[in-house]
């Protein structure tokens, strides 16, 4: 179960460092809109797939 825990920790903090650094230049990012969205969704999913491939070796 720690475990688990710890992981979903992980990919929390990477998805929000990669969302970071791709709205890092946008002027208004405190309303929720439909590249937010998207940026966010696309980042879990890149996090996932680091931690996968990583997790794999």
């Amino acid at each position: 179960m720690q475990e688990q825990t710890r992981m979903k920790s992980t990919l929390v903090i990477a998805a929000a460092i990669i969302a970071a650094v791709r709205l890092a230049r946008d002027p208004d990012i405190s309303r929720p809109s439909p590249r937010l969205t998207a940026v966010v969704s696309d980042s879990v999913n890149l996090a996932r797939m680091i931690l996968d491939r990583v997790g794999r070796q």
